[in-house]
This record gives structure tokens, sequence and C-alpha cells, in this order.
């Protein structure tokens, strides 16, 4: 017996035993011939069992330095899964059945002998099964699976070799092109973008980037010299090849980077950024001073890359039609721009975090980037424009650049969008492929609305643009498009004279066993524009009533209601439902609507809960579609994102003055609010005590009552008390101790143990002169920062608990609040105190107004000199007042009980000189509350209590505030409480 035939794999198929690898070669290829283009064959193979064999022969031996027969068996066996994984979704359960994913990942590893087309087939198998994955039905759609299996340790060092590859082989080429788009499609979780991260992909993907910058000429001058000086004259990279992508590469750049401030600056301070773009003084070829009134805030400087943006209006607006007309641009322009000076805040980040120009200049690459979406087209604008949108979000742009984005941005995404909603002809209704226009103009119509959404969303500015743009109307046409009625969802199955009868029986191993048919193409781009539309109306109505209600009136809300259901029916008014129903005609045609997967359902509840903050649409449109009940219903969905999407729903419907606090009620939300509120999930356990706070508010007195039953008095003191989490600092800085103060002063000798983790940043690769470097030690210094604000659980921890407690707080406020007579008020807060204990209560609520002091490394008892304070924050401060607010407008005796809380009131009178106004606001309308007198038997201890207030300073205070503060409502109500405390009058 020879060596090939003892070593020989298992039978290839169950009625032929080859005994040499030559005879398995030809054996394979005439399998592969027979399959590549034929649906029916490559069924009959896999029923006949083909894939068990195929992987067995996979995992038979390992790869060879020489080439022999044995590697063109696997390469064989490689390229005929990549024919089978590229029939469509119904090959799916067979494939994960054999388990086939680990097998073709230890293919793409450049550590072992593997060929560049073994690694370039393997790759290919991973690219079919994601585009399968993505294209199955509800159920069979779970990405995760390939998304945590490619991005295991130890294929992101296969990933990193592949994309640092410096050959220009079109089969390289190819490699990186399907690692590109692998990343673009599959990352999404935030465990997977921070691994991608830190593995050095990131870098990898910023080098080429880096490499299409020095191809478009577009390095900035002089920046050679910076390099050399910092050591990063090795990460210039020499031009991009032909054949790489820039928009893959921008696509999977933002699939790393979205969301995240850490990921975002890790990027824009990539070796290979740094090195093309540096940020240095540039003095333009004429030194001819910029217009006035251009854009630009007057006296700073600008970069390079400023220089290829046209010039922005001061003062005066701009319609988009007027943006198409700006003049082109060049690097050696000698126009300059003169930045606008305005207010700007950033609706998603904390104000804490926001740091000034001057302290965090704005990296070239972002001019670079809305320069890029100026100039390209089609899939490369939009990826373009995904990365600049990120960096946006994440506060890494200038201050002024908001307004620019407007003028600039905006309107070329809009204009994308309806330059590509074209007429869909009945030809492509059931066809099984399009064409590659066809699929480009779709994949630009399914993504540019989502990074639109993206954008502007938190922006008036930005939403006021595209409004102007007439994107409420493009949207509305979007969503509605995307549920035209499809005769035939699935793909049919071909014609052939000699129908295969299936090979299939009872006892067939489930990877013989085809899954279900993978729908139409157009089915596919329409459930993705359901998506896409449905996150651009939530984008568009998260600030502003009158785009809500336009919006609205755009007749969308039926569509998104249907998009709340798995298997939507035709989107109606009710009247139009209750005849569907009477003909019968509701389930028959909600097949032709197709099924709605995760994404689509949550997009409608975000889409919802933004245009639920309109009390208009609450009180007519919601309620003229029954909102409520599929809400309801995804109350109980089993996905745990999907309720905590409903719940965030609800907390609106249950507002004040909603017409649907009543049937849900009756339906039964308490209980399930109830539940939910003490969930492990914080996310879900916030919301439901936000429901619960605001549907506390809307019942009578003994329905409070049996509330506060069934959230358990237990649990609601364990809410407002849970400080498990408060060494987590989440809007501290470290600072060295030197006070006087003993409670701050934490000085000793720091233990190892308490050491942070240390993390390694690849960018500095142990060159010395690297590491050296001013502007990389800065870099780092600032990475390592906000990674530990990124990442750190504890501190994420420590913000739920806070969200959570401000709801909890909110909860007993609106308990004893808003009663029909002063007597039902008087038992709703003996109530409370009977069942929370008022010593235990007013206790908990003192100790949530200390400043604590714990170590920066997230030790409460930190012997390290670095410390942390932690001050109360603004929400829980005015959460606390507002209780004792309601407490004191009760009667003498409820008065009495808080002045009785010296260091409470304390501590409370030490904030009436905090930046918050409402914090202020509050503290007089409490101290007024106190100085209130009831009657002429309140006289004497009215008189205590204003005495007691004055020996707290409160009385100095709030005469300081009368004359000194900046608000003026601030000013009235301080002058209320002190006539109040000086000359009492009855209530």
């Amino acid at each position: 017996m020879t060596m090939a035939q003892a070593s020989s794999p298992p039978v290839l198929t169950p009625h032929k035993i080859t005994r040499s690898y030559s005879e398995q070669v030809a054996e394979l290829r005439a399998i592969k011939d027979k399959c590549i283009g034929h649906l029916q064959n490559k069924e009959e193979w896999v029923e006949k069992g083909i894939l068990g064999s195929i992987l067995q022969a996979l995992q038979g031996s390992a790869p060879s330095y020489v080439r022999t027969e044995e590697d063109s068996v696997r390469l064989l066996c490689l390229e005929l899964l990549a024919s089978i994984s590229g029939g469509g979704p119904q090959f799916l359960d067979p494939l994960h059945a054999v388990d086939v994913v680990p097998t073709v990942l230890s293919y793409i590893s450049l550590a072992h002998p593997n060929s560049p087309r073994v690694v370039l087939t393997a790759l290919r198998i991973i690219r079919n099964m994601t585009e399968a994955t993505s294209a199955a039905l509800p159920g069979h759609d779970d990405l995760n699976i390939l998304a945590d299996a490619l991005f295991r340790p130890e294929h992101l060092e296969s990933l990193h070799a592949i994309l640092t590859q410096p050959s220009a082989d079109s089969v390289i080429q190819e490699q990186k092109r399907l690692v590109l788009s692998s990343i673009a499609r599959l990352c999404y979780k935030e465990e997977h973008q921070n691994v991608l991260a830190d593995s050095g992909v990131l870098d990898a993907l910023a080098t080429i980037l880096a490499s299409f910058i020095v191809a478009r000429g577009e390095v900035i001058p002089g920046a050679e010299m910076v390099a050399e000086t910092d050591g990063l004259a090795d990460m210039i990279p020499a031009p991009a090849p032909r054949g790489a992508s820039l928009a893959l590469t921008l696509e999977a750049i933002s699939a790393i980077i979205c969301n995240s401030k850490f990921r975002c600056c890790m990027f824009v301070l990539s070796p290979a950024i740094l090195a093309v773009l540096p940020l240095i003084d540039f003095t333009p070829a004429s030194a001819e001073p910029r217009a006035p009134g251009a854009g630009g805030a007057a006296g700073k400087s600008h970069g390079a890359m400023d220089y290829l943006l046209p010039l922005m209006p001061g003062s005066q607006s701009r319609s988009s039609s007027q943006v198409a007309q700006l003049p082109p641009s060049s690097l050696s322009r000698n126009a300059s721009s003169n930045r606008r000076s305005q207010t700007y805040k950033f609706t998603g980040l904390d104000p804490a975090s926001e740091d000034s120009d001057a302290d965090n200049p704005e990296s070239p690459v972002v001019p670079w980037l809305l320069n890029l979406v100026r100039k390209t087209s089609g899939l490369e604008r939009v990826a373009a424009a995904s990365v600049l949108t990120s960096l946006f979000k994440a506060n890494l742009t200038r201050l002024d650049r908001e307004q620019e984005l407007a003028y600039l941005l905006v309107p070329i995404l809009c204009n994308l969008i309806r330059d590509h909603m074209k007429e869909i002809p009945p030809s492509i209704y059931t066809t099984t492929f399009v064409d590659s226009d066809t699929e480009k103009d779709w994949a630009i119509l399914e993504k540019t609305p989502e990074v639109l959404a993206r954008l502007v969303g938190g922006s008036e500015i930005l939403q006021k643009s595209a409004h102007e743009c007439g994107v409420i109307k493009t949207t509305a046409k979007l969503l509605k498009d995307a549920y035209e009625l499809l005769a035939s969802p699935l793909i049919p199955s071909p014609w052939t004279a000699f129908p295969r009868q299936s090979m299939v029986s009872e006892g067939s191993p489930p990877s013989c066993q085809l899954g279900p048919p993978g729908p139409v193409p157009l089915y596919i781009h329409r459930i993705r524009m359901r998506y896409s539309a449905l996150t651009l109306v939530a984008g568009m109505c998260s600030s502003r009533e009158d785009y809500r209600k336009e919006l609205a009136s755009q007749e969308l809300v039926p569509f998104i209601v249907e998009s709340l259901a798995v298997r939507p029916g035709k989107p109606q008014n009710r009247k139009g439902k209750s005849a569907s129903k009477k003909e019968g005609k509701d389930g028959a045609e909600r097949l032709a609507y197709g099924q709605n997967p995760t994404s689509v359902i949550l997009a409608a509840c975000h889409a919802l809960r933004c245009l639920g903050r309109s009390v208009s649409i609450l009180r007519t449109t919601f309620l003229d579609h029954d909102v409520w009940q599929p809400v309801y219903k995804l109350m109980k969905h089993p996905d745990l994102e999907v309720q905590i999407a409903a719940c965030s729903v609800v907390i609106n419907l249950l507002a004040s003055s909603s017409p649907m606090v009543e049937p849900l009620l009756q339906a039964g939300i308490s209980k399930i609010l109830c539940e939910q509120a003490h969930s492990h999930e914080p996310g879900l356990r916030l919301n439901a005590v936000w429901a619960l706070k605001h549907l506390i508010l809307e019942v009578d007195n003994s329905r409070k009552k049996q509330l506060l039953e069934e959230l358990e008095p237990g649990w609601l003191i364990q809410l407002i008390s849970d400080d498990t989490s408060e060494e987590g600092a989440p809007y501290t800085r470290p600072r060295r101790s030197t006070d006087a103060d003993e409670d701050e002063d934490m000085d000793a000798e720091t233990t190892e143990e308490e050491e942070p983790h240390l993390w390694t940043w690849r960018g500095m690769d142990g060159n010395p002169r690297r590491m050296n470097s001013p502007r990389m030690q800065k870099a780092k210094e600032k990475l390592d920062m906000l990674r530990k604000a990124d990442l750190n659980p504890v501190r994420k921890a420590r913000n739920d608990m806070i969200a959570i407690q401000e709801q909890a707080l909110g909860f007993i406020q609106n308990f004893i609040m808003n009663p029909n007579t002063p007597q039902d008020q008087t038992e709703l807060v003996d109530y409370l105190f009977s069942e929370l204990g008022e010593n235990r209560l007013f206790g908990i609520l003192a100790n949530k107004l200390k400043v604590r002091v714990v170590g920066a490394f997230g030790r409460k008892y930190s012997k390290g000199r670095d410390t942390l304070a932690l001050y109360p924050q603004a929400k829980i401060i005015m959460a606390i007042t507002f209780i004792l607010v309601h407490i004191a407008a009760s009667i003498p005796r409820h008065r009495q009980l808080v002045i009785a809380q010296t260091e409470l009131l304390k501590l409370l009178g030490g904030n009436l000189d905090n930046e918050s106004v409402d914090v202020r606001r509050g503290l007089c309308h409490l101290f007024e509350n106190l100085s209130v007198l009831e009657d002429d038997e309140d006289r004497q201890p009215c008189a205590q209590r204003a005495s007691e207030l004055a020996k707290l300073g409160v009385l100095s205070k709030l005469e300081g505030l009368e004359t000194n503060d900046a608000d003026l409502y601030v000013r009235e109500r301080a002058k209320a409480a002190v006539a109040q405390f000086k000359t009492p009058a009855m209530a």
C-alpha cells in the first residue's frame, strides 16, 4: 500500500471508493464542474452527503510547503464548498450541520503553508455564507455565528496578516477585498469592534486608507519631515495598487469605529494617518487673505486640507441648490476661510467630556473625508460620509464644522437618495439575479438613509438642512415603496423537463437536509429599505415637534405599526383593517409582505418612541391606529433587545394625558412593567422604572398603592440606594490630592494589584524614536484615557445605576404628587413613609448628595495617590429636591419632618450655587415651601423652620441668588422665598 493510499481521506461519495489523490482530484473536478452554475446539481450532491466527506478530507492532514496532489484535493474541496455556499440560503443549514466555518477558517492563516489561492477560496466561502445569511428569512439570518467564529484571536492575526501584505498581486488584492467585505458586514457588535481595534486590524485599515491618500496626491506638504522626527517615516505607505477598494476600506473602518470615541480616536491617531496627514501649519501658495465673512472663526489658522473645501457663507443662509454650484477645490487655492463662532453642543455627549479646539485640535482627516465625499460618487461617497459621521458624533470635529456639514454633506446625501430612487421594472419582481448596476443602486439606497439618520440625529442644524432638502417626503416614499406588494417573495424553483426528486428521507442526517429557499433579490432590498427608512424617520423626529407632525401627516404610522410585526400585513388605517378582516383578506395577504427581521422591529420601535414625544400625535394618530396593541405584544417578545425597545415606546404611551393609559392598564401593563423592573438587564430595568414613573402619575390613590405593592417597597429602596458601582467615576478626571481636607486626601503607597490593566497600543510597535516622540506619547496618553472611559465595565455599570436611580426617585416624586385634594397628598406621604420608612428614606437621600472620593483605578478605598472625586449628578439632586418639594407642600407635620433633616438640608443648601439652573430653581421652590405658613397654629413652627434654615445659611444664599443669579426665574423664586422667610404668608 502506498503512503498516499494509507493516508487517504474518507470516501467523497457513498458509491465510490477512491484509492489515490489523483483519483480524488479527478472526481472532485468532475463534481465541481457539475455544480458550478447548476443549482439542482448542488442540491443533489448535498443530499447525497458530499459535505461530510469534504469536511473529513479537509480535516485529514495539514498543508505542506511543497505543492502536492493532496494540496490539490484540499483546494478543490474548498472550491466545491465555495460553489455550494454561493448557492443561496437553503445551503446554510447543512453547512452549519457539518460545522464548516471553523474548518474553513483554519485555511486563512498565512502562518501555515497555505497557498494564496487556498486562502482566497476560504475567504470566499465566508463571504458567500455571509451573503446567504443576510438574504435568509428570519430564523436563519443570524450573522453572530459567523462573526463570533471569524473574530477569534487566532483568526484576527490572520486577518491582520492578510491586510498588511505588501504585494500588489491580483490574488492578494482580492484576499484583502474579501477581508474588508467580511469586516464591513459582520462587525456590528461592540465586543467585535473592540477586538478588531486592539488586534491592530484598525491600524492596518488606516494604513490602507493612507495608501489611497498617497495615490490621490493629497499628502500634506511637509509630512515627510514631521514623520521622520516622530519615527513615522516608515508608516507612509506606497500608493494604493490597482484593484484596491476605497469603498470597502472605508466601510470596514466605519463598522469598527461606529459609536465609540475611543475607536474613532484610535483611527485618527493611527501612525499611518498621522504620517500622511500631520497637524502642521500650512501657508498656501498665495498669502492673500481670505474674504471676510467666509466660513471659519476669526483668528484661527487652517490646515492644508481646509483649502480643498469651498468657501462657506458667513451669516447668509444658503439653499441646497446653491450648494451644488460651489467652485471646484484645489490645493493651490488662494482663498481663505474665517471660521464662524457659534455655540455648539453635541447632544449625545456629556458636556464634561467636551474639550476645546485648542486642547484637542481636529485631525486633517476630517476635511479630507469631507472633500472625498464631494469628489467621489456611489458607494465610496456613502462610505466616506459614514466614517465622517462617526467622527462628528464622537465630537472629534471642529466646533464650527457642524454648519459646514449642513451646507456640504447633508445636501449631497439627500440628493444621493433621490438620484437612486428609480422605478423598478416588473421584470425584476421575480428574477433570481439582478445586474451589477441595479445591485449597486440598491446598495447605495439601502445605506445612505442610515448614514444620514446617524448624522442628523440630535442636531437641529443638520435636521433643518435635511428638511430644506425635502427629506421628509423622500423618507415617506422610501418606507411606502418598501411595502409594495410582491406576488411571490420566494425564489421560484428553476424549470426543468425532468423534475428532481428529493433524496432526503426521514432518517437523513442534518448535513443532507436543505433549508428553506431564499427570497428574490427585490424582497431582500425592500426589507433592508424598511430598516433604513425607519431609521431616518427616527433621526428626523428626534428633536423638533414640527418635523414629527409633518412626518405623521405623511401617513407613515400605519407602515411603522406593520413594521412591528414579524409577519406584516397591508399598512392601512383602522377602517381599512376592519374591512380586511370582514372580507377575510388579512391573513392571506400577510404572506405577500414577507417577514420583518428583528432589526426592522427595533427600528420601528425607535421611530415610534421619537414620534411619541409629540402629545398631539399620541392623542390622535397613535390612538387612531391602536399603536399600543402591537407594542404591548412586543413587551413579551422572547428577544430581550426587542423587549427593551418596546418598553421604550411604552414610556411615552403612558405619559401624561395619553389616551392609551387606560387600555394598557386593562391589558395588564402594570404587572409586566413591575416584573421587568426586577430584570437583571440594566436597559430593561431602566425603561420599566421609567414607564412606571409615568404610569404612577396618572392613576388614583388606591391604584398608586397597588403599583407600589407590585413593585415591592424593598426593591424600590434597593433601586434608589444601589451604590455598588460608585467607583466608576463617569464624569470625573484623575487629580493629585493636595487638599487639606482629610476626607479627600488619600495619599498612600500604590500597591501592585491596584495598577490598571496595561494596554499595548500597536501603533507604538516598539519603535524607539516613535516611543520618545512627544506627539506619539500624547496620542498614547489620550487613547489610554479614552479606553478606560469607553471600556471600563465599572464605569458603565455606574452610568446605568445613575440613570435607574433618577427614574426610581422620579417614581417616588410622582407617587406623592398631583392628588385631587390635600388630604390625598397627606395620605400618600404617610403611606410612603410607612412602606419605605421615613428615617431610611431620608438617610438614603442624604447619602446620595454626599461627595465620594475613590481611587483613580476604581477602588473605593484605594491607597493610590491618584484619586477621583465623585460629585452628585445634577439630575439626582433635582429628583431628590422635588421629592422634598412635594412632601413640604403637604401639611405642617410633614414640613416639620423635612426641617428635622439637618444633614440633608445642609447638603441641599450647598447646591444653591450649583451650575445647573434647574437645580437652583428646584431648591428655591423647596425652601419657599418649607417657609409656608399653614394657619395661625403653624406660626411658631413656621418661625422655627425659618430659623433653622437661616442657621444653615440658606437665607443668606437665597438673598445672593435674589440679586446676582443670571437666571430670571431663579431670581424671582429666590425673592419669593426670602419674602416668605421674613414675612410668612398663609398658603
